[in-house]
């Protein structure tokens, strides 16, 4: 009988005996062994939350299995993937003391896949790999490095973790844990041996009962078994892998095949151990002549103590196949998950693996001739013949509707030959890419960049033939003309890459300018055609460049709009979240502890925009600089601050500061504002227009970013409202049901709120807002969150209200003010009442942001490369729409129809006024309709009309009594002068017609 030894080091030795091998331990790359703990990792699960997971996320077991109270201060948990260089990630514990037998539950955030595990102990953000990776406790409250290891106080690593103790854990899944045996009592320093993998039972929590353990008498000393989780084989070639084991108080003597042999899968050089202690050896081999499949081999280990331990390992046997056979003419392999080799010559290597092509083909064109092998690519080199096997899988990429044939598991790869090439493969957009899926390709017609948001989070642009249009912007949303559009635009996208699968450290594709606009063109393209996920959500087919691409300036930066002359110039501009107040608390002035304001709440978090005053300074610049290019006499602003009429005060004073003082002035805001963190403004230029009355608002609960209408007069004393809107968003659909939730049309989200709020701007607001000028002359401007054919716009044209987007830019050019997704489409409008449509000259559309990347505005972002300059482009993330009116003049000059006599002036002495009469005779041969004003013009200084109904031009004026005047018809009035000097009295009458 042999004598062993319970371990029941307490946690305080524990960490003395860590330090003390930590100079030892910080040489070991790829196993650090702690020495046998009280305190240990006794459940591990890392499939949570993905795809069939069986609970919504990742879980770490601890368990006390010592006999003493041992508290978690100062420890940590620690992450490291399978194979990487150094622990990745980690999470400090709590001040908790477990008592002998207690367990404690560690988990990852909550997720929607997979059942709830209910309460835990303590959260941390993990993300463990589901099937292979190392995770530790340890004795300190920072990442580990090499030289710290030594604090390790428990280790399991499993799948093909490089970091164990002795040999690593088996695999779990999605499906599967690993856990510790005898409910975490067992370790001895193996964790094969002492963890196994099988469906997740519900983990334990501090909650849980106690579980002592209470081991009284000798134990003996397992069997550690060494074996490979699987062997990879080639048919006609064959392969091995070695095995071992060792007992530290008994001899290993007897390894045998226990079950899943087939002829030709045998035992080799099997070798006892010669000692207690020592190591047993043996070799697993498959000879050529094995059939292609997959083999689990179940290995016995036996000991002289008559003790056994048994491991399997999945042999897989490839069959040979050529490239195109695996591919297939179907939407997926018919050797999905089976093992198999082919061979084909390297045409790209990128990120996370490498694209190999057979060297001749098939020569049919429904199945492709290249695949992708996702693995490491060191020490290939395109245009080397190699050979590969692993296993054929379909992978489909998160939120992608189909799935992408690939290699991965696989085996070392065979290089056969070096300097081949391949040809590429010929390719017209509109295209199925499916069918040249992983092959090496040229694009024959240039390609249109659709698409730039995340060219520098992702290095991505999305490419077409042409540029893609919004469905709804151009058809009735749900009509065949939309459905066929939205489709053939399905059907024309590649999205290029540029091969890294990282945020880029330099932004690629940039022009020497700065930037790559969608609408610039890239010819004779050429890589091969990969299959993934793509910034913004969901897959595409994207083209890793073999070739640098030749990118041309097809869509030229306009320094200013362009757009028709007319008397008055009316804007619609977003200025994306324009926020005096930062997201930090600080503000525009430098102070601190500042918050926005939403509904009742005020706080930092309610703010948007700019972070800090940096990003301020940075985004101030640009929307200074976009407003002054666009030069308008009137602009309506969308995604202001809500804080009164500091935020649009504040861009009017640096406005004046760019422009000259009193170039610009606030509209001032009306009664509502709505309830939102951003409202609309009005700014305006006091030097051409000026404002009749007070501005007016509809604070209808409808409306959680009020309407504002404002009434005009210019030089020539033509008038107008505007009305500015910002409509609900598309997006944030949570909550949206019926008619609000996206019903599959274009739409998107909450389009009968929308509607609900053109509705209640057609029947109460724009009633009110003509009826208090007294005028019909209406200019409707906004962020619709609509697009040109959508609902809401379609209500108001029915209305009478013309769309001049579709009336002078859609004759030129597809209209649009915003990019999304690679298609593009205008939000921003400029709808006329039927009377001010005539007195539109001209509309434009300034492309100063739309096309722009985002990783060139104001943000300043976590990457190497900086490319922010204080321009005007990509102030916003929408287009300015700028608006020429030719405002007829509200009075006309009748003078000429008439006959003007006019009496000798006379003093009466007792009053010490002059006056006089003035006879007006319509000499015409139609009616003169008033109102009708005699004008003296060029009345002497210090003369003075009493009783004048206003200036004109600086002459004083008399309304007269009549309405119109009929043809043959006079008028006589009086006129009273106060003339304190007594000066001649001369002037010159005139008689206009209209309004002052």
């Amino acid at each position: 009988m042999k004598k062993h030894v319970a371990f029941t080091t307490p946690a305080g030795r524990l960490t003395i005996l860590a330090a003390l091998l930590a100079p030892l331990m910080a040489g070991l790359s790829t196993s650090a062994i702690a020495a046998p703990a009280d305190l240990v990792i006794s459940h591990v699960y890392g499939g949570g939350a993905s795809g069939g997971a069986t609970y919504n996320r990742d879980f770490i077991e601890l368990f006390n299995r010592g006999s003493v109270a041992v508290s978690l201060k100062g420890k940590s948990l620690q992450y490291a993937s399978a194979t990487g260089a150094g622990w990745s990630s980690f999470g400090v514990l709590p001040d908790v003391t477990l008592q002998p037998g207690q367990y404690f539950l560690v988990a990852g955030s909550a997720q929607s896949a997979g059942a709830d595990i209910g309460t835990i102990d303590h959260n941390w953000n993990m993300s463990l790999a589901a099937t292979a990776g190392a995770v530790a406790l340890a004795q300190t409250t920072t990442q580990l490095a090499p030289a710290t290891e030594g604090t390790i106080i428990d280790l399991v690593g499993y799948g093909n973790a490089s970091r164990r103790e002795t040999a690593a854990a088996p695999a779990p899944s999605i499906a599967n844990s690993i856990q510790r045996a005898a409910a975490g009592c067992t370790d001895t320093d193996n964790n094969a041996a002492d963890f196994a993998a099988g469906p997740v039972p519900l983990p334990r929590r501090s909650t849980t009962p106690l579980n002592a353990c209470t081991p009284s008498g000798p134990v003996l000393q397992e069997i550690v078994t060494s074996c490979p989780a699987s062997l990879a084989a080639e048919q006609g070639v064959g392969g091995s892998a070695a095995l071992s084991a060792r007992d530290g108080d008994s001899i290993v003597d007897s390894i045998v095949i226990e079950s899943g042999a087939v002829p030709g899968i045998v035992l080799d050089n099997v070798v006892p151990a010669n000692a207690a202690g020592g190591t047993a050896s043996a070799t697993l081999r498959v000879n050529a002549g094995v059939a292609a499949g997959s083999y689990p081999v179940k290995l016995a280990f036996g000991n002289s103590d008559g003790q056994r331990a048994s491991c399997t390992v999945a042999v897989r046997v490839a069959g040979l196949l050529t490239i195109p056979q695996i591919q297939g003419a179907g939407a997926k392999t018919a050797y999905n998950n089976t093992v198999q080799s082919t061979q084909g010559v390297v045409t790209a290597l990128v990120g996370s693996g490498f694209f190999i092509q057979d060297a001749s083909g098939d020569g049919d064109v429904t199945t492709s001739d290249g695949i992708f092998v996702f693995g490491s690519s060191v020490g290939l080199n395109v245009g080397d013949l190699v050979r590969v096997s692993g296993t054929v899988t379909e992978y489909t990429p998160t939120g992608a509707t189909r799935s992408y044939t690939e290699f991965k598991d696989i085996s070392p790869v065979t290089r056969l030959g070096a300097g081949y090439s391949i040809a590429p493969t010929n390719v017209e957009m509109p295209s199925d890419l499916a069918r040249v899926e992983g092959m090496l390709v040229r694009f024959t017609t240039p390609l249109t960049v659709n698409g730039n948001a995340y060219l520098g989070e992702r290095g991505e642009l999305t490419l077409s033939n042409g540029r893609r249009e919004i469905p709804t912007n151009r058809y009735v949303p749900g009509s065949p003309e939309a459905q066929a559009l939205a489709a053939s635009n399905a059907a024309n996208i590649v999205v290029l890459d540029d091969g890294i699968f990282t945020t880029p450290a330099t932004i690629p594709y940039l022009f020497a300018d700065g930037t790559v606009r969608s609408g610039d063109t890239v010819d004779d393209l050429t890589g091969v055609i990969d299959f993934g996920a793509i910034g913004g959500g969901g897959a595409a087919f994207k083209l890793q460049p073999t070739a640098t691409p030749r990118f041309s300036r097809s869509n030229e930066r306009l320094p200013a709009p362009q757009v028709a002359a007319g008397n008055v110039r009316v804007a619609s501009a977003n200025v994306l979240n324009f926020f005096t107040t930062f997201t930090n608390g600080g503000d525009a002035w430098g102070r601190t502890g500042q918050g926005c304001k939403i509904g009742s709440t005020v706080r930092a978090s309610n703010c948007r925009g700019a972070d800090n005053m940096a990003e301020f300074v940075r985004q101030r610049d640009k929307i200074v600089s976009s407003l002054s290019a666009i030069n308008a006499d009137v602009v309506g602003l969308m995604e202001i601050q809500n804080n009164d009429d500091i935020a649009v005060g504040y861009l009017v004073e640096q406005l004046n500061g760019a422009l000259g003082a009193g170039t610009y002035a606030v509209v001032p805001k009306p009664a509502a504002t709505g309830t939102d963190a951003i409202r609309v403004a009005m700014i305006y230029k006091p030097k051409s227009v000026s404002l009749v009355g007070a501005a007016l608002s509809d604070g209808d609960n409808v409306n959680n970013r009020a309407p504002i209408a404002q009434t005009f007069k210019a030089a020539n004393g033509g008038k107008f409202s505007l009305v500015v809107n910002h409509l609900k968003s598309k997006g944030g659909c949570g909550g949206s049901t019926g008619g609000d939730a996206d019903s599959g049309d274009g739409q998107g989200c909450w389009n009968a709120s929308r509607v609900e709020q053109v509705v209640r701007l057609r029947d109460y607001f724009l009633p009110l807002v003509k009826s208090t000028a007294n005028d019909a002359d209406v200019l409707i401007v906004g962020d619709m969150n609509a697009y040109g054919m959508e609902d809401p716009i379609r209500v108001l044209n029915a209305a009478g209200y013309e769309n001049q987007i579709e009336r002078f830019v859609r004759p030129n050019s597809t209209p649009y003010s915003y990019v999304f997704g690679g298609e593009s489409g205008y939000l921003d409008h400029a709808l006329a009442s039927t009377s001010l449509a005539a007195q539109v000259a001209g509309v434009t559309e300034w492309h100063n942001n739309a096309d722009e990347p985002e990783a060139i505005d104001y943000n300043i972002e976590a990457t190497g490369q900086d490319p922010y300059v204080a321009n005007p482009y990509r102030a916003s993330d929408h287009d300015p729409v700028v608006v020429s009116l030719n405002l007829a003049p509200g009075y006309v000059d009748v003078t000429a129809a008439t006959t003007i006599v006019r009496s000798a002036v006379a003093l009466n002495r007792v009053t010490g006024k002059f006056s006089g009469t003035v006879k007006i005779t319509n000499t015409s041969g139609a009616a003169l309709n008033g109102p009708l004003n005699l004008v003296l013009q060029g009345l002497p200084a210090g003369v003075t009309l009493d009783g004048k109904s206003g200036d004109q031009n600086g002459s004083p004026y008399l309304t007269l009594p009549n309405a119109t005047l009929a043809p043959g018809a006079s008028v006589t009035v009086t006129t009273t002068f106060t003339n304190p000097s007594k000066t001649s009295i001369a002037y010159t009458p005139a008689l206009l017609s209209g309004t002052f």
